[in-house]
């Protein structure tokens, strides 16, 4: 196991990852896509019930080759999940494709975000919020975790924020980096990011008693209050 990340494809399941032009990202490049399944696998669904058009518009057009080919390799399966390869073969599932941050008119996805916020070497994980702002709408709020070895401070805190503004521009700029000891998580090992968003927005976190790690919750909740 490696903490943070997912193994590599199961026996008969070969992921890969295409930026938004249909580039392949290769293993170890340090850039975050979109992952696709190359074929077919026993495991996935093959219709959905009444409306076969959405079924190939939301799983397979993104990245089909030829509409016209029989051919499953013109057809890649579209997950709808982003995500990083490490060298090691490894996947760092980055959240859903379609979690966005409106700022300012501005579309800013929560992936792209994380991404930039991981070129920082002492970052191990990190994960996205909206909070809401009157003037902007919402602006985003990033949590990080460090890697062994790395202790938290206000000038890596700044790094990390400069870091998503060259990468992205200054639209970017997160309201606040926290750096927290780790990340509200299911059992099954996924960042709780509404559980990190009912925190920045100063909202009731409700039951977290389904976490793999509950006790973080008040952790984190006493960093941001000791903030203001």
């Amino acid at each position: 196991m490696k903490p943070g990340s997912t193994g590599p494809g199961l026996p008969g399941v070969h992921p890969i990852i295409y930026d938004e032009e249909g580039n392949v990202i290769h293993r170890g490049e340090g850039r975050a896509g979109n992952i696709c399944i190359q074929n077919p696998w026993p495991g996935s669904f093959q219709i959905i019930w009444g409306d076969r058009e959405r079924y190939v518009k939301q799983y397979y057009e993104k990245y089909c080759k030829n509409p016209n080919s029989k051919d499953w390799r013109d057809w890649p399966y579209y997950t709808g999940d982003a995500g990083m390869e490490g060298k090691d073969g490894y996947f760092r599932i980055l959240g859903r494709v379609d979690d966005v941050i409106n700022v300012s008119g501005h579309r800013l996805g929560s992936k792209e975000l994380e991404s930039a916020s991981a070129l920082v070497i002492e970052v191990a994980e990190s994960a996205v919020v909206p909070v809401s702002d009157e003037i902007k709408g919402h602006v985003p709020d990033l949590y990080v975790t460090l890697k062994p070895g790395y202790e938290p401070s206000e000038q890596l805190s700044n790094k990390i924020s400069t870091s998503l503004c060259g990468a992205i521009g200054k639209i970017a700029k997160p309201k606040n980096v926290w750096i927290v000891p780790d990340m509200p998580k299911t059992r099954s090992g996924k960042i709780m990011r509404r559980v990190l968003a009912t925190i920045s927005n100063n909202l009731d976190v409700g039951d977290t008693t389904t976490l793999a790690n509950p006790e973080v919750v008040k952790a984190i909740k006493d960093i941001v209050k000791n903030k203001f």
